[in-house]
């Protein structure tokens, strides 16, 4: 193999950057809660799994998306690794404080070139980044499995409620019972 590339040449490598932006979560429409129709026709409202941010935290009705920018960076070749299977070049960018390297199929000699090749793998990230963020907080549990956990946590609170209030009103006649 040979390098297309010298020490001392100026070359460029592109790569993407991601920005942070927060959007309206596609399963509740940002009213943070869903509607569930159960098997015998009933409908209940449960809060959403999709915009969840997890603990004892409520759902948002928003969910953080990404958009990302293809960029070209400058840098000058400071070293050439030639094997038998590919070439790698050692990178500084003088200044960063980085040390960068990168193959003949990520190192071009114009900044476009780079920005194509940036572009080429930024939307196979993104496409795969959105598949994720798009996704349930937890995939393997479904919607019904959500609107029946929290109908078993309510009738086990009304259960533990209704004991308790018999348990103040026996400790209120028995206290009674002691001032007499």
């Amino acid at each position: 193999m040979n390098a297309k590339f010298n020490i001392g040449d100026t070359v460029y490598r592109g790569t993407y950057e991601r920005h942070e932006k927060w959007v309206t979560c596609p399963d509740c429409l940002g009213s943070t809660h869903i509607k569930v129709v159960l098997g015998d026709g009933t409908e209940i409202e449960i809060e959403c799994g999709g915009c969840d941010p997890g603990g004892y935290q409520p759902s948002t009705g928003i969910i953080r998306q990404y958009d990302y920018e293809s960029i070209a960076r400058k840098f000058v070749v400071t070293g050439v690794k030639v094997t038998t299977i590919d070439v790698n070049y050692e990178l500084d960018n003088f200044g960063s404080g980085s040390y960068y390297t990168g193959d003949d199929g990520n190192v071009f000699a114009t900044r476009e070139e780079a920005i194509a090749k940036a572009g080429e793998d930024r939307i196979k990230y993104e496409d795969e980044e959105n598949k994720r963020l798009m996704a349930k907080t937890k995939n393997h549990k479904s919607w019904a499995w959500n609107a029946t956990y929290h109908r078993t946590c309510i009738k086990r609170f009304k259960d533990a409620l209704e004991y308790h209030n018999k348990k103040i009103k026996i400790s209120e006649a028995k206290a009674k019972d002691v001032r007499s």
